[in-house]
């Protein structure tokens, strides 16, 4: 059976052989319907499905998931652009996407962020005909993991039987409960700039700041361009501020929003042959920070950029 919609499912499983009830039947029956399956899960498990398969074990494509998007705006990314290769004008057949998320050392806002993801998945694939099972195991992601699952899938899988669960919620609320909590207040010895529309006067302290804490040119420039995107949301009233914390440099950014934001803007990339979008140039921001948070509270907009410290960017660079 195919059909031209998104499907997000969850699946909590408690055991190996739990997860194979779930997994093998799912990926045999698109190979058997030759719809493309993408497997994105735990080595051992990617092991353990190839075994229960048998002849059909080199038939899906799959993916370690710790690399398959470190961060989320990179993994829904990599979805997205799964769908974009794999599906055709002459079928409407589904695009399995088996994705397992890697929970174990996560920190707790590395964990919103990413259940944040899972339930924009629900906006940012809504226009497509995949059908992603995502697994949740129950002895690592524990009982609050299990219970944010079922609120950010609309279905769930019980038994075999594809159930609605009664604990969905809906995207945008769910991205207003993440964001609830107010970021941590900027330290008094950050360095500020009043926004007053002059955009060289920005360039120039945001890349001075940076090279003066000891990122590389292009990576201040980059950050430059991160900056950039997101000033498009931004009147120019507010102020940037530049400071060091926990390994990482962050920009942050302030002032009345202009326009609409969406909860999940730049997390698909933007279309090659359709009109820029309000909040395309997010997409960019976000692939080359190492997170984003947006805050919008009457009328005013703070983004924190973070991108890799001095110390954590010279470890990237290979040796000769």
């Amino acid at each position: 059976m195919s059909e031209d919609r998104f499907r997000h499912h969850a699946a909590v499983y408690t055991t190996d052989e739990e997860f194979l009830a779930v997994a093998a039947p799912f990926v045999a029956e698109g190979i058997e319907l030759g719809e493309p399956v993408l497997v994105a899960t735990t080595p051992a498990n990617v092991e353990s499905l190839r075994s229960a398969l048998g002849t059909l074990a080199g038939d899906f494509d799959h993916a370690e998931t710790a690399y398959f998007g470190r961060r989320p705006p990179e993994r829904a990314t990599a979805f997205f652009r799964y769908w974009q290769h794999k599906v055709t004008s002459a079928t409407c057949r589904n695009v399995r996407v088996l994705a397992e998320p890697l929970w174990a050392g996560r920190t707790r806002a590395d964990a919103t962020a990413w259940r944040r993801m899972e339930s924009g998945l629900n906006v940012v694939l809504a226009a497509t005909n995949v059908w992603m099972l995502c697994p949740y195991d129950a002895r690592v992601v524990g009982e609050e993991g299990v219970t944010h699952a079922l609120m950010t899938h609309p279905e769930h899988v019980v038994d075999g039987e594809v159930v609605t669960s009664p604990h969905y919620v809906e995207p945008a609320h769910y991205a207003d409960t993440c964001d609830a909590l107010p970021l941590p207040p900027r330290p008094a010895d950050a360095r500020v700039l009043p926004l007053r529309g002059d955009l060289q006067a920005l360039r120039r302290f945001i890349v001075g700041r940076a090279i003066g804490f000891g990122l590389s040119e292009e990576n201040a420039a980059m950050l430059t361009v991160a900056v950039g995107e997101a000033l498009a949301f931004l009147r120019d009233d507010g102020h940037a501020a530049m400071w060091l914390a926990d390994g990482s440099l962050v920009c942050e950014l302030s002032g009345a929003q202009a326009g609409e934001l969406d909860p999940f803007a730049g997390f698909r990339p933007p279309a090659l042959h359709a009109p820029t979008a309000p909040g395309d140039g997010l997409w960019v921001t976000r692939q080359i920070c190492e997170s984003v948070d947006v805050r919008c509270v009457e009328g005013t907009v703070v983004f924190r950029l973070r991108v890799a410290g001095p110390r954590a960017a010279e470890s990237a660079v290979p040796e000769r």
